[in-house]
């Protein structure tokens, strides 16, 4: 009898064959869903003849809609039991979610039933807190109460229960509602179930994680990987992927395109040949694409630049707040989506940071006059000369006891110097879980005027990881430390300007450029004759920024 090792390479052997090209299309897709036996629970023992009704969203919604602004769908991305779950999307406030309308003729005011739905997200918070509420009419005016509600960790399904519910007496218009009781992360719901007072309903038996995120190589979803996912590979080149994490895992070797490389390398895998994927760096060297770019800057912005065009669209502005654990309080942002912003596609984002005493206005319309950020960017996207890129701009004052800046002074100092805390643990998660963009140093930038400028070095050289393209306008003094990246870790671009005539802060920026020529950093140094510490130092830096960022 062949071993189980020569079986598998002559199916894939197979499998990769001329033949399987046509096959593949006539292939039905293959589950994506992780099901409750894939995800390790038990499954639950009950005697559904006695469910008043058990929604498991196989063949459609199951008379569930969306409340508030959100969607509703039939997802395969995440489920407790079956192939299909609930997933509510794009939510704006944390009542958005799914209903269902409940017949007083089978659930009676005044009497007690059971009632259970399993939840997760794969991208809130961690924990995020699940709530199960029915709505409901009494005396004329709406009401409302918890069924149940519980935490439960980013990529976990958990069971909200209550086995003895009594719905009010003398309610009317009764409706069953799934929502959060703060987040507004996209969600998933499964088997909600109701049936009479005290059945047993069994949930997930134990937390377990249901997803990882994207994993190469796992373009079915279902936790390995095997000969289907070669399957659904040459089934995904012809036809299209499931989703956008079967896309993501598709892309075997990270090379930006999904191609015959991805098949070899899947093929090799599975046979035992290799027992790591290959990654195909696509991306110049600090140096080389620093000397591709040079050559493109120009000292100053031209005037149409900051000019609203017909026939340009521009993106809209958001005024946004969130809540920094960093600062123990609500902070304000003010994000500029690309124009036509689709949540469908995933956009590079740009952090652009004011300087001290600004706000978050100051570097997108407020400035030493009316600054025209919007435009800039509209226009140079128009132009096929600046990728579409999501920008964000920050309160960067980040102190856990004061709401603004008081002083010139150390205390305030390291209020600023705490941002780069406020970034990466709350702001950063924030927008990754309300805005459809890519993550990644390849995908991330930062920048900065004068206090601003001083904290996007200190960030871009804390956390190369993170900031692929870093930039400072007239940054002020304070940076220590290398001014150097390891060879393996370095971003992929860094530009300082400066200005002629700034009385400010003077020849400052010129220090940081040399001590990055001294330790051979390639750079840009961004000289505008006739810049003050403002708006003309801002727009002539912005105006080049905008053009290369992401463009490596």
């Amino acid at each position: 009898m062949s071993s189980p090792k020569k079986i598998t390479k002559r199916l894939v052997s197979v499998l990769s064959s001329a033949a399987l090209t046509a096959s593949c299309m006539a292939i039905a897709p293959v589950t994506t869903a992780l099901t409750a036996n894939a995800a390790g629970y038990t499954a639950a023992a009950n005697d559904t003849s006695s469910y008043l009704f058990h929604d498991t969203f196989e063949s459609g919604t199951d008379d569930w809609s969306a409340r508030g602004s959100c969607k509703a769908a039939v997802s395969s991305d995440a489920t407790y039991k079956g192939s299909k779950a609930l997933f509510l999307s794009g939510r704006t406030a944390a009542w958005n979610g799914g209903q269902k309308s409940l017949s007083t003729t089978t659930f009676v005011p005044g009497r007690s039933y059971a009632f259970s739905a399993c939840f997760a997200n794969l991208t809130g918070s961690d924990p995020t807190e699940f709530k199960l509420t029915l709505q409901y009419s009494l005396n004329g005016t709406a009401s409302y109460d918890k069924i149940a509600q519980t935490f439960a960790n980013r990529g976990e399904f958990v069971q909200l229960y209550n086995a003895e519910y009594t719905i009010p007496a003398g309610a009317s218009d009764l409706v069953l509602v799934v929502e959060t009781t703060e987040e507004t992360c996209d969600f998933y719901v499964d088997e909600i179930i109701a049936a009479p007072a005290g059945t047993k309903i069994d949930g997930p038996t134990s937390k377990v994680v249901i997803s990882k995120g994207p994993r190469r190589g796992d373009i079915d979803l279902d936790g390995d990987i095997t000969v289907l996912d070669l399957i659904e590979l040459k089934r995904g080149m012809i036809r299209g992927f499931i989703n956008k994490t079967a896309e993501t895992n598709a892309d075997i070797d990270q090379s930006g395109v999904i191609d015959e490389d991805d098949v070899s390398a899947l093929q090799s895998y599975l046979v035992g040949a290799i027992t790591e994927f290959p990654v195909v760096n696509n991306h110049l060297s600090m140096k080389d694409f620093t000397d591709k770019v040079k050559n493109t800057i120009v000292e100053k912005e031209p005037d149409s630049a900051n000019r609203s065009k017909s026939g340009v669209t521009y993106g809209q502005i958001q005024k946004k707040s969130y809540y920094s654990t960093t600062c123990n309080r609500q902070k304000d942002v003010n994000i500029l989506l690309p124009p036509n912003y689709d949540p469908n596609k995933q956009y590079p984002v740009m952090y652009i940071m004011h300087g001290y005493y600004e706000g978050i206005d100051r570097m997108l319309t407020k400035g030493n006059a009316e600054m025209h950020t919007r435009e800039m960017i509209g226009n140079a996207i128009a132009e096929g000369a600046a990728k579409e890129m999501i920008c964000v701009f920050p309160d960067v004052f980040s102190s856990p006891t004061l709401r603004a800046c008081t002083g010139m002074d150390e205390t305030n100092n390291q209020a600023y110097d705490n941002f780069i805390n406020d970034l990466t643990k709350d702001l950063m998660p924030y927008m990754e879980k309300n805005y459809s963009i890519l993550t990644g140093k390849d995908n991330t930038a930062i920048t900065g005027f004068s206090m601003g400028g001083r904290e996007s070095l200190l960030i871009g050289m804390k956390r190369p990881d993170l900031f692929g393209y870093i930039g400072a306008i007239c940054p002020a003094p304070g940076v220590s430390g290398s001014f150097n990246w390891s060879s393996d870790n370095q971003p992929y671009f860094l530009m300082i300007t400066a200005g002629s005539d700034d009385k400010t802060v003077y020849d400052n920026p010129k220090n940081y450029h040399n001590n990055f020529d001294k330790n051979g950093v390639p750079h840009i140094w961004h000289y505008v004759n006739g810049g003050y510490h403002g708006d003309n130092c801002i727009r002539a830096h912005l105006y080049n920024f905008f053009r290369i960022a992401f463009q490596n």
